[in-house]
């Protein structure tokens, strides 16, 4: 049987119209199946974008040839030390680290915090974390300078007692206030502040939140904790064409014999890998994403079968009337070619509600899940759909809809029209 469609046929559109508006309940019910389903698949899909964008993003703009070491207390005894032993770095520790990664190693840079201390200016005061650093932590903790400056060598070398504030202490401390140059009591001693930060990453925190803390050059941390010479932690990057993993055993095992801690104690010294990290949350993203798609067709699917099932009953209900429109002479054609366009418009009205009510819904969340100026880094950042995924779903639901119109009307164009007639 061979048609063509004229869609510019004002009689087709008028007949369409009627026979939607006869039935305005089921009409509007069938149309809801598919919104539903494109909606939730453009969700799904936008959140799902946003997913990679949020934390696999932010992991992938690190440096992730990385290696964080955290001490433990031992869970083996051995050369003649107890179980259950804590222990620190030191200073000799990262020499021997240097020296055994000599060519390889880019950055090796040690930690120190606690995680509360008074910090307080002369009439506000405030418990907050505290981290001893190199200038080097901006590098593995992305940060930014929004007052001042940051931390630099000739502070840590001479012991200077200079801090950066976090930006939320700032406030807290110093209200709208700048706190440049002012002092304050860092656990008892006097600082100077000579900078405000703001963590840029909320996915990387080694020691603590800088925007929450108070940071002092890691020699001025130690001097003001009494720590002389400990290192809470250490992170240890390579050059990129030395990945860090091959290096993992050689830098476990000189720790390890240098602390005295047994070859079998796995429990006293934890390791973290970036890039491991990094490789997870990928195939967590893949996975995720693969449900995603399950999930958006099969309630797109749904949707679709309603509407073939809704054009079933109404072509049964609408025997009598084919059976006189083809006793009276009109084409199969152009009784296919109306039904299949009141299938297509229901479909396609729907649809593209959906999509609109979906991109609006994404665009809501964006809004949401962002900060104050939009930097916020956040598990789910900029959900967004592209114009692929939106244009293959408005293509399943024109194929859909036309198929949902087409099967159920050739079926019944079998019947002969006086049977048609007969037909109640």
């Amino acid at each position: 049987m061979k048609f063509k469609f004229e869609i510019f046929d004002n009689d087709l559109w008028r007949e369409i119209i009627i026979s939607v508006s006869q039935q305005k309940m089921r009409s509007l019910m069938t149309m809801f199946g598919v919104f539903w389903g494109i909606f939730m698949l453009i969700l799904l899909v936008g959140c799902g974008f946003g997913f990679g964008n949020g934390i696999i993003g932010q992991l992938t703009s690190l440096e992730s040839n990385t290696f964080f070491l955290f001490p433990a207390n031992t869970t083996e005894p051995y050369q003649g030390y107890d179980r259950d032993r804590a222990w620190v770095f030191k200073s000799d520790d990262i020499r021997l680290l240097k020296g055994k990664l000599a060519g390889r190693v880019d950055e090796l840079m040690p930690v120190n915090s606690d995680d509360t201390v008074e910090v307080k200016n002369n009439s506000v005061s405030s418990t907050n974390g505290l981290i001893g650093i190199t200038p080097d932590y901006m590098k593995v903790v992305p940060q930014r300078v929004i007052e001042g400056r940051y931390i630099n060598q000739i502070d840590v070398e001479q012991h200077r007692k200079v801090c950066l504030l976090g930006s939320q202490l700032a406030k807290v401390l110093f209200g709208d206030e700048s706190p440049l140059m002012k002092r304050v009591t860092v656990a008892g001693v006097i600082h100077t502040v000579v900078g405000v930060i703001k963590r840029t990453n909320d996915n990387i925190a080694l020691g603590g939140n800088p925007t929450e803390a108070v940071i002092l050059p890691i020699t001025t941390e130690q001097d003001v904790m009494n720590r002389h010479d400990e290192y809470n932690f250490l992170s240890i990057t390579n050059f990129p064409k030395y990945p860090i993993e091959d290096d993992e055993e050689a830098i476990v095992s000189t720790i390890k014999e240098r602390h005295h801690i047994a070859p079998t104690d796995d429990n006293a010294l934890d390791v973290f890998s970036l890039k491991a990290a990094l490789s997870s949350f990928l195939g967590l993203e893949l996975g995720l994403n693969i449900l995603i798609w399950i999930i958006g067709i099969g309630t797109l699917a749904a949707g679709l079968i309603g509407i073939a099932n809704i054009m079933i009953v109404t072509i049964k209900e609408r025997t009598q009337e084919i059976g006189v429109r083809r006793a009276l002479g009109a084409m199969p054609s152009k009784i296919i070619q109306q039904i299949m366009m009141e299938s297509l418009t229901l479909t396609l009205t729907a649809g593209i509600a959906g999509i609109v009510a979906g991109v609006w819904c994404l665009y809501a969340l964006d809004i949401f899940m962002s900060g104050d100026d939009g930097s916020s880094m956040t598990l789910i950042k900029d959900p967004m759909i592209s114009i692929l995924p939106t244009l293959s779903a408005l293509v399943i639901l024109v194929i859909g809809g036309l198929l949902a119109g087409y099967y159920p009307t050739k079926r019944a164009l079998k019947v002969k029209a006086i049977e048609a007639l007969r037909e109640e």
